[in-house]
């Protein structure tokens, strides 16, 4: 009885799960690129800027077939954006989204890069 009572106490006392931020930055470093990528989940869009002098290089979002954006992870040349609609993942530098399976097919590996 007193160890169920000390769980049901730490549960209850126990701090709550923080939040997760609404911004996620990551860096993509190739082939002469030095990128910051910014994946805002408010907005569902991710923004790229020069990780040397800050300027904007492009969003993607909605407009450009980006659905929801939850957080994002490097992959090689992808950025794969994971989400409540599916990975999604994004060619670098091209900065363009596409389905994840369409990203692993032959004709994809196949691409110049």
């Amino acid at each position: 009885m007193t160890f169920l009572t000390a769980a049901m106490l730490a549960g209850v006392m126990a701090p709550p799960t923080p939040e997760r931020p609404q911004e996620q930055l990551v860096r993509w470093t190739a082939e002469g690129h030095d990128w910051l990528l910014v994946a805002d989940r408010q907005h569902d869009r991710i923004q790229a800027y020069d990780a040397r002098d800050g300027r904007p290089l492009g969003t993607i979002d909605s407009s450009a077939g980006l659905a929801d954006v939850d957080r994002v992870v490097i992959e090689g040349r992808w950025l794969v954006v994971l989400g409540n609609d599916g990975p999604k993942v994004v060619r670098l530098p091209g900065f363009r989204p596409q389905p994840l399976a369409a990203a692993v097919t032959p004709e994809a590996e196949s691409e110049p890069r």
